[in-house]
């Protein structure tokens, strides 16, 4: 699929130096995207309900709770992704998120929790990761083994994916592959001949903390899932190092091509000429949609809920 081929080009070379969307007045939502013919970068605003919430005390291989009944989350029938994740939702480590491994009724896995995590009592949120099968319910336009998105990995690499009715099959054409991960602020690049969908999910209630890799083809956005943001209003700037790392925005027509880069001076977004940016209307990141930013180191981008902005 040569058209998947020609995205990861434009990406991997941009890395520097309007889709119509409604949500309820309450937690839950959808919301409806419009994918013109050609790449497209999606970033999808909601995520999967709560299947436990409540106070945890923090080890450093896990998260006690309390009478957790969901069954076990971590992979099922040979997948290699987790199912579930762990997220902090108070406290100074609010909107951070963990794979679970494995779980009990009162202890949930995961690995690479902070030492300075150890012993806190915090609250916490489990929920079902967001899969690319979620992200294809409901969906008009696409076709068998030519449709097919891009997802960039925190190590550079690419992991492309085939739509083949009704999941998604690695570039074998054969693994399937249904069941792979979208982070929360995270996205791909989709290739159609066009295609719609619509989001259904819960809004977040708490913040997001998004990771960028250095080395990496970072695709993030925000998850307001009513409106478009502009860019100097989601909090990003204080993420990046000054003058250094940056941002490229792309265009919504399927071309692909970089409709403007940004920088930061720690505190504001500055334009490509690194002076402070006056945003218009070209400046907002679309709803489901987002950009690519390029770190000199890895860092985090933390987002807050669009229900307390």
């Amino acid at each position: 699929m040569k058209k998947l081929n020609v995205a990861l080009a434009i990406l991997v070379t941009a890395v520097m130096a309007g889709h119509a969307a409604t949500a309820t007045t309450d937690v839950v939502g959808y919301s409806k995207i419009s994918a013109p013919s050609g790449t497209v970068i999606i970033v999808p605003t909601f995520v999967k309900p709560n299947l436990y919430a409540g106070s945890s005390v923090i080890a450093a291989d896990g998260f006690g709770c309390t009478a957790f009944s969901a069954g076990a989350r971590s992979p099922n029938n040979g997948s290699s992704y987790p199912k579930s994740y762990v997220e902090i939702t108070s406290g100074a480590f609010e909107g951070y998120t963990f794979d679970i491994n494995s779980n009990t009724a009162t202890k949930l896995s995961a690995a690479g929790i902070p030492a300075n995590l150890v012993g806190q009592t915090v609250t916490i949120a489990v929920r079902d990761h967001l899969t690319l099968d979620d992200f294809v319910s409901g969906q008009t336009g696409l076709v068998d083994y030519d449709s097919g998105v891009s997802i960039y990995n925190p190590n550079g690499t690419t992991s492309v994916r085939y739509f083949a009715s009704p999941s998604w099959v690695a570039d074998d054409f054969s693994t399937p592959a249904g069941d792979t991960v979208i982070y929360p602020g995270s996205g791909f690049t989709l290739s159609s001949g066009g295609a719609s969908f619509t989001f259904t999910g819960m809004v977040k209630a708490t913040k997001t903390v998004v990771p960028l890799y250095t080395g990496a083809v970072n695709i993030v956005g925000p998850l307001n899932p009513s409106t478009a943001k502009y860019i100097t209003q989601i909090g990003i700037a204080s993420a990046l190092d000054p003058y250094n790392d940056g941002i490229n925005s792309f265009s919504t027509n399927g071309q692909m091509s970089i409709n403007t880069t940004y920088y930061s001076d720690g505190t504001d977004i500055l334009d490509s000429g690194f002076s402070n940016l006056v945003p218009t209307v070209s400046d907002n990141v679309p709803v489901n949609q987002g950009f690519v930013v390029t770190v000199s180191q890895n860092r985090n981008w933390t987002y807050n809920s669009p229900l307390n902005p």
